[in-house]
Order: structure tokens, then sequence, then C-alpha cells
């Protein structure tokens, strides 16, 4: 009996629910930029995506323990906090999710997208978490029509406007009055 007891005292606690064990949070802290952000099915989307979207504080919390370890050396650290944002959003956690928004402003023209127009779409997005019309309009309406500048996703927000950020990030909001 003695021996069953100090074998249950010795077994590693279970992983945390949005984990498969306490070592794969570990191996995607190592995994390189890309393949930790930019991945559509691992990296931190792949625990975002668990639970039916009930990790998706997990997933931002991973992000922001990634750009801690990898500070300094990430091509698009903004996009990190970025992601870290739109996670806590997700998840119903607003000023969260505002306070990491904050942090993805841009400087330099150094993607496909001037920093001028993400930086719009960012003030867009932050309006919308501060229940602010207006300035979601008015960024949204400084951002040119067409690919690549994210109007439609901030015409989205709009047009559902007071639901949860989970809802107004849906395509299906994208579509209608508010241009």
């Amino acid at each position: 009996m003695l021996g069953f007891a100090l074998a249950l005292i010795a077994t590693d606690p279970p992983a945390p629910a949005c984990f498969h064990s306490r070592n794969e949070a570990e191996a995607l802290l190592q995994l390189d930029e890309d393949a930790f952000d930019q991945d559509m099915e691992g990296g931190w989307r792949m625990i975002a995506g668990r639970h039916d979207g009930e990790c998706m504080v997990a997933a931002a919390e991973l992000i922001l323990d990634y750009v801690a370890r990898h500070n300094g050396a990430l091509e698009r650290g903004y996009l990190a906090h970025w992601h870290a944002g739109q996670m806590f959003g997700m998840a119903g956690e607003g000023e969260r999710a505002v306070a990491q928004l904050q942090l993805s402003y841009r400087d330099g023209d150094e993607t496909g997208m001037p920093a001028e127009i993400w930086n719009r779409y960012v003030d867009g997005t932050i309006a919308f978490f501060v229940n602010d019309r207006q300035a979601l309009e008015l960024a949204r309406n400084s951002l040119p029509s067409g690919p690549h500048t994210n109007r439609d996703v901030l015409t989205g927000l709009l047009n559902c406007f007071g639901e949860p950020y989970r809802v107004a990030y849906n395509p299906a909001c994208r579509t209608g009055a508010a241009e």
C-alpha cells in the first residue's frame, strides 16, 4: 500500500486541458517563427482550436511566452502581439485584447501592407473592443477598398457591432450594410 501511495506522489501532475502533455508547450515554444505563427494548422493555432475554442486564452498566453522567449529575435513581433490580442478577444477578454493590440502598431513598411494601413486596421479593431463605433467607422473609412487592407474585416465589426468579437470577426458579418 505504501508503494502505491509513493508511486502516486512520484507521477507528474496531469497536463493542462489545452495541452496533450506538459512537454507540448515547450516543443511549440522551440519552433521557428514561421512554424509557430504562420502554420494555419500548427503552432499556437493548434492550441486555440482545441475543445471548441475553449483554449484561446491558453493560445494567447503561449504566444506571449513565445514573444518573451524570443524577444528581439522576431521579425514580426507586432504580429505575435496582434494574434495574442485576437485570441484574448475571441475568448471575451477585451481588456487583455486591447493591451496586446496596442503593442501591434508598426512604424515601418517591412511587409507587403504599408504600416499606415495596418495601423488603421489596429485602430479600428481597438475601437470595436472599447465600443467606439465612431472611431471604428473612421478607421474603416480610412482604408482603401481592395485586397489586403482588412477593410472587409472592419466592415464586419461594424455590421455586427455590439456582438462579441468571436461573432463579429466571422466572415458572415462582412457582407452588407456598413459600406
